[in-house]
């Protein structure tokens, strides 16, 4: 069917008139004849259902009964969070603990975060000058975009790795390319 482009504001009408009286052809169909639908589709669905339950309930296996108990919280008293004595929470039975992604920096890079500011070149901007010396697998417990796994621990495979001076590098090649298609001979420089 050819698509025709001189659509005008009278053809837009009709084309919206005969929507909308088709929809509501198809709802004054629904309302007449909705009760004698509903009931032969029911009749066929419960009893599909009940075999179909009665399958299922055999299959699901029964939960052991436990106890609906809830474990007691100590909470300090008023007194003791004033005087600050409150004993010390174990960072295993706090479970925000596994759901860090990065390690902690460590004291001797925050503090560069405190001193002087970023339009001198201190504070922030050499905070995270430090930060890029550390390499993802340091910084990371484990890979956070698909994109780090390619180089996630490649220093464990390469242990001869240098930066070349304009940032150009040859690891594809190195690594994965073979001289004569046949066996991997790293090359020695």
């Amino acid at each position: 069917m050819v698509r025709e482009l001189n659509m005008d504001t009278q053809r837009q009408n009709f084309w919206k008139e005969a929507i909308k009286k088709e929809a509501y052809v198809r709802l004054a169909w629904h309302q007449k004849y909705r009760h004698n639908v509903q009931e032969d589709d029911q009749a066929e669905v419960t009893e599909k259902q009940k075999i179909r339950t009665k399958r299922f309930q055999e299959m699901v296996p029964k939960p052991p009964a436990r106890s609906l108990t809830l474990p007691v919280i100590a909470y300090p008293k008023k007194k003791e969070l004033k005087r600050g004595v409150v004993a010390p929470t174990s960072d295993a039975a706090d479970p925000d603990v596994l759901l860090v992604e990065m390690r902690p920096v460590s004291p001797g890079v925050r503090k560069m975060l405190y001193h002087g500011f970023t339009k001198e070149g201190k504070g922030r901007y050499q905070y995270l000058q430090a930060r890029t010396f550390k390499k993802p697998e340091e910084k990371y417990e484990y890979p956070l975009t698909t994109s780090w796994e390619y180089g996630w621990h490649l220093d464990d495979v390469i242990k001869d790795f240098w930066a070349p001076q304009f940032g150009r590098s040859r690891i594809v090649r190195d690594t994965f390319y073979r001289r004569n298609g046949i066996l991997y001979e790293p090359i020695t420089a």
